[in-house]
Protein backbone atom coordinates (compact mmCIF):
# COMPACT_ATOMS: atom_id res chain seq x y z
CA UNK A 1 0.00 0.00 0.00
CA UNK A 2 1.20 3.22 -1.21
CA UNK A 3 1.36 6.04 1.93
CA UNK A 4 0.91 9.84 1.40
CA UNK A 5 2.59 12.38 3.99
CA UNK A 6 0.90 15.73 4.82
CA UNK A 7 2.07 17.99 7.06
CA UNK A 8 -1.16 19.60 7.33
CA UNK A 9 -4.26 19.08 9.62
CA UNK A 10 -7.16 19.59 7.20
CA UNK A 11 -5.10 18.67 4.03
CA UNK A 12 -4.61 15.06 6.02
CA UNK A 13 -8.03 14.88 7.36
CA UNK A 14 -9.52 15.62 3.72
CA UNK A 15 -7.66 13.05 2.38
CA UNK A 16 -8.59 10.47 4.91
CA UNK A 17 -12.09 11.66 4.75
CA UNK A 18 -12.79 11.08 0.86
CA UNK A 19 -10.80 7.72 1.05
CA UNK A 20 -13.52 6.85 3.67
CA UNK A 21 -16.35 8.18 1.93
CA UNK A 22 -15.36 6.20 -1.34
CA UNK A 23 -14.47 3.00 0.02
CA UNK A 24 -17.99 3.41 2.04
CA UNK A 25 -19.86 4.25 -1.10
CA UNK A 26 -19.72 2.77 -4.68
CA UNK A 27 -21.98 5.24 -6.04
CA UNK A 28 -19.64 8.33 -4.73
CA UNK A 29 -16.68 6.92 -5.77
CA UNK A 30 -18.61 6.14 -9.10
CA UNK A 31 -19.14 9.75 -9.12
CA UNK A 32 -15.85 10.67 -8.14
CA UNK A 33 -13.83 8.59 -10.86
CA UNK A 34 -16.20 9.89 -13.48
CA UNK A 35 -15.23 13.63 -12.30
CA UNK A 36 -11.49 12.49 -12.60
CA UNK A 37 -11.61 10.66 -15.71
CA UNK A 38 -11.77 14.56 -17.59
CA UNK A 39 -8.23 14.21 -16.80
CA UNK A 40 -7.02 11.01 -17.65
CA UNK A 41 -6.62 10.15 -14.01
CA UNK A 42 -8.83 7.29 -11.45
CA UNK A 43 -8.51 6.00 -8.12
CA UNK A 44 -9.44 3.30 -6.26
CA UNK A 45 -10.53 3.99 -2.90
CA UNK A 46 -7.48 2.41 -0.21
CA UNK A 47 -4.77 2.25 -2.55
CA UNK A 48 -3.59 4.96 -0.76
CA UNK A 49 -2.72 5.92 3.00
CA UNK A 50 -2.31 9.37 3.66
CA UNK A 51 -0.58 9.95 6.85
CA UNK A 52 -0.04 13.23 9.09
CA UNK A 53 3.61 14.21 9.26
CA UNK A 54 3.74 13.96 13.32
CA UNK A 55 2.22 10.02 12.25
CA UNK A 56 5.12 9.46 10.61
CA UNK A 57 8.06 10.70 13.21
CA UNK A 58 6.50 9.31 16.34
CA UNK A 59 5.57 5.72 15.22
CA UNK A 60 7.61 5.40 12.16
CA UNK A 61 11.02 6.85 13.67
CA UNK A 62 10.45 7.17 17.07
CA UNK A 63 11.08 9.44 20.24
CA UNK A 64 14.38 7.44 20.85
CA UNK A 65 15.62 8.17 16.96
CA UNK A 66 14.55 11.67 17.36
CA UNK A 67 16.38 12.21 20.69
CA UNK A 68 19.53 10.78 19.92
CA UNK A 69 19.44 13.85 17.22
CA UNK A 70 19.52 16.37 19.62
CA UNK A 71 22.38 18.60 20.06
CA UNK A 72 20.65 21.73 21.39
CA UNK A 73 18.16 20.17 23.75
CA UNK A 74 15.27 23.01 24.27
CA UNK A 75 15.76 23.43 28.14
CA UNK A 76 14.27 25.88 29.79
CA UNK A 77 11.45 26.39 27.09
CA UNK A 78 7.84 25.84 28.17
CA UNK A 79 5.99 24.97 25.22
CA UNK A 80 2.27 24.49 24.75
CA UNK A 81 1.64 21.63 22.57
CA UNK A 82 -1.36 22.70 19.93
CA UNK A 83 -2.85 19.83 17.81
CA UNK A 84 -6.12 21.49 17.11
CA UNK A 85 -9.64 19.39 16.27
CA UNK A 86 -8.77 18.13 12.52
CA UNK A 87 -5.63 15.76 12.85
CA UNK A 88 -7.17 13.34 15.90
CA UNK A 89 -10.51 13.62 15.19
CA UNK A 90 -12.37 11.44 13.39
CA UNK A 91 -10.25 8.53 14.59
CA UNK A 92 -8.82 7.47 11.52
CA UNK A 93 -6.41 4.15 12.18
CA UNK A 94 -2.86 4.72 11.81
CA UNK A 95 -1.17 3.73 8.04
CA UNK A 96 0.06 0.43 10.06
CA UNK A 97 -2.22 -1.90 8.92
CA UNK A 98 -3.16 -2.35 12.69
CA UNK A 99 -6.56 -0.51 13.15
CA UNK A 100 -4.65 1.34 15.94
CA UNK A 101 -5.53 5.07 15.95
CA UNK A 102 -3.42 7.63 15.40
CA UNK A 103 -4.00 9.30 19.10
CA UNK A 104 -6.39 9.95 21.81
CA UNK A 105 -9.11 12.42 19.90
CA UNK A 106 -9.94 13.84 23.20
CA UNK A 107 -6.38 14.17 25.10
CA UNK A 108 -3.72 13.88 22.72
CA UNK A 109 -0.21 13.12 23.90
CA UNK A 110 1.93 12.51 20.62
CA UNK A 111 3.64 16.10 20.53
CA UNK A 112 3.60 16.38 24.26
CA UNK A 113 6.25 13.54 24.17
CA UNK A 114 7.96 14.82 21.06
CA UNK A 115 8.66 18.04 22.44
CA UNK A 116 9.61 16.43 25.58
CA UNK A 117 11.98 14.36 23.50
CA UNK A 118 13.58 17.43 22.38
CA UNK A 119 14.32 18.72 25.76
CA UNK A 120 11.87 21.43 26.24
CA UNK A 121 9.29 21.82 29.52
CA UNK A 122 5.60 20.59 27.75
CA UNK A 123 2.99 22.98 30.24
CA UNK A 124 -0.57 21.34 30.54
CA UNK A 125 -2.53 22.77 28.24
CA UNK A 126 -6.03 21.74 28.17
CA UNK A 127 -7.14 23.43 25.18
CA UNK A 128 -4.55 21.26 23.12
CA UNK A 129 -7.38 20.02 20.76
CA UNK A 130 -9.75 22.86 20.51
CA UNK A 131 -10.50 24.57 17.33
CA UNK A 132 -8.23 27.76 15.81
CA UNK A 133 -11.41 29.31 14.24
CA UNK A 134 -10.20 27.78 10.75
CA UNK A 135 -11.71 30.31 8.11
CA UNK A 136 -13.65 32.00 10.73
CA UNK A 137 -12.05 35.01 10.83
CA UNK A 138 -13.36 35.35 7.07
CA UNK A 139 -16.87 34.47 8.15
CA UNK A 140 -17.65 35.87 11.38
CA UNK A 141 -14.38 37.82 12.86
CA UNK A 142 -16.28 37.49 16.41
CA UNK A 143 -16.35 34.10 16.38
CA UNK A 144 -13.12 33.46 14.47
CA UNK A 145 -11.29 36.03 17.37
CA UNK A 146 -12.98 34.30 20.06
CA UNK A 147 -11.83 30.94 19.51
CA UNK A 148 -7.90 32.56 18.96
CA UNK A 149 -8.48 34.41 21.78
CA UNK A 150 -9.20 31.32 24.06
CA UNK A 151 -6.25 29.09 22.64
CA UNK A 152 -3.41 31.94 23.73
CA UNK A 153 -5.01 32.92 26.76
CA UNK A 154 -4.95 29.39 27.87
CA UNK A 155 -1.37 29.16 26.76
CA UNK A 156 -0.90 32.49 28.66
CA UNK A 157 -2.34 31.42 31.42
CA UNK A 158 -0.21 28.51 31.85
CA UNK A 159 3.08 30.60 31.45
CA UNK A 160 4.06 28.97 28.21
CA UNK A 161 6.87 30.75 26.42
CA UNK A 162 4.89 29.61 22.46
CA UNK A 163 2.32 27.29 21.09
CA UNK A 164 3.52 24.72 18.73
CA UNK A 165 1.39 23.74 16.38
CA UNK A 166 0.82 20.58 13.44
CA UNK A 167 -0.84 22.62 10.96
CA UNK A 168 0.32 25.56 8.57
CA UNK A 169 -3.37 27.28 8.98
CA UNK A 170 -3.69 26.23 12.59
CA UNK A 171 0.10 28.59 13.00
CA UNK A 172 -1.45 31.22 10.43
CA UNK A 173 -4.51 31.88 12.88
CA UNK A 174 -3.04 32.22 15.61
CA UNK A 175 0.09 34.37 14.69
CA UNK A 176 -1.49 35.99 11.77
CA UNK A 177 -4.39 37.00 13.62
CA UNK A 178 -3.30 37.32 16.77
CA UNK A 179 -2.97 41.08 16.68
CA UNK A 180 -6.31 41.82 15.05
CA UNK A 181 -7.62 39.32 18.22
CA UNK A 182 -5.87 41.85 20.50
CA UNK A 183 -7.58 45.00 19.12
CA UNK A 184 -10.58 43.64 19.41
CA UNK A 185 -10.74 42.43 23.00
CA UNK A 186 -8.38 45.07 24.11
CA UNK A 187 -5.73 43.13 25.28
CA UNK A 188 -2.24 42.75 24.68
CA UNK A 189 -1.08 39.27 24.34
CA UNK A 190 1.95 38.33 22.72
CA UNK A 191 2.60 34.65 22.22
CA UNK A 192 4.89 33.43 19.77
CA UNK A 193 3.11 30.25 17.28
CA UNK A 194 5.80 27.86 15.90
CA UNK A 195 5.19 24.70 13.40
CA UNK A 196 6.99 21.65 15.66
CA UNK A 197 9.70 21.18 12.45
CA UNK A 198 10.38 24.02 13.41
CA UNK A 199 11.47 23.52 17.18
CA UNK A 200 12.78 19.79 15.95
CA UNK A 201 15.54 21.94 13.89
CA UNK A 202 16.33 24.00 17.00
CA UNK A 203 17.09 20.89 19.01
CA UNK A 204 19.33 19.63 16.05
CA UNK A 205 21.06 22.47 16.32
CA UNK A 206 19.95 24.41 12.77
CA UNK A 207 20.12 28.35 12.64
CA UNK A 208 16.93 29.91 13.45
CA UNK A 209 16.83 31.92 9.81
CA UNK A 210 17.14 28.75 7.88
CA UNK A 211 13.80 27.25 9.77
CA UNK A 212 11.82 30.71 8.66
CA UNK A 213 12.09 31.48 12.65
CA UNK A 214 12.36 35.44 12.28
CA UNK A 215 9.44 35.71 9.66
CA UNK A 216 6.49 35.01 12.12
CA UNK A 217 4.40 38.18 13.25
CA UNK A 218 4.18 37.49 16.99
CA UNK A 219 8.24 37.31 17.39
CA UNK A 220 9.66 34.25 18.79
CA UNK A 221 12.90 36.18 19.70
CA UNK A 222 12.25 36.69 23.47
CA UNK A 223 10.89 33.51 24.38
CA UNK A 224 14.24 31.75 21.99
CA UNK A 225 16.93 34.45 24.24
CA UNK A 226 16.23 32.06 27.27
CA UNK A 227 17.86 29.17 25.70
CA UNK A 228 20.31 30.86 23.70
CA UNK A 229 19.39 31.26 20.24
CA UNK A 230 19.62 34.13 18.44
CA UNK A 231 16.82 34.98 15.77
CA UNK A 232 17.81 37.46 13.38
CA UNK A 233 16.18 40.72 12.87
CA UNK A 234 13.42 40.49 10.01
CA UNK A 235 14.57 42.73 7.14
CA UNK A 236 12.18 46.00 6.26
CA UNK A 237 10.23 45.52 2.79
CA UNK A 238 8.58 47.26 0.57
CA UNK A 239 4.97 46.34 0.01
CA UNK A 240 4.82 45.32 -3.85
CA UNK A 241 2.08 46.36 -5.60
CA UNK A 242 -0.32 42.83 -7.04
CA UNK A 243 -0.10 42.73 -10.54
CA UNK A 244 -3.46 43.66 -12.63
CA UNK A 245 -4.28 39.84 -13.18
CA UNK A 246 -3.97 38.93 -9.54
CA UNK A 247 -7.33 37.60 -7.95
CA UNK A 248 -8.48 39.69 -5.26
CA UNK A 249 -7.78 38.70 -1.35
CA UNK A 250 -10.79 37.78 1.03
CA UNK A 251 -12.08 40.87 2.85
CA UNK A 252 -15.05 41.26 5.75
CA UNK A 253 -18.19 43.77 4.34
CA UNK A 254 -17.61 46.64 5.85
CA UNK A 255 -20.82 47.84 7.92
CA UNK A 256 -22.07 49.81 5.40
CA UNK A 257 -21.48 47.23 2.12
CA UNK A 258 -23.78 44.45 4.74
CA UNK A 259 -26.69 47.29 4.88
CA UNK A 260 -26.75 47.43 0.98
Amino acid sequence: MKELVAPCSACYLNLRKIDKYMKDSPKLAEKVNIALSAGGLSYKAGSITARHLLDVIVNDIGYEAVAAKVTKPLRGLRLAPYYGCMIVRPEFSRGDGKGKPFDDPEYPTTLDKLLKALGAEVVDYPYKAHCCGGHMTQISEAAGFELIRRLVHGADKYHADMIVTLCPMCQLNLDGFQGAMNRHFKTKYAMPVLYFTQVMGLAFGLDASKLGIGDELVSARPALAKIGVEVPEPEEAKPKKPPKEALPMPAMPTDEEVQQ
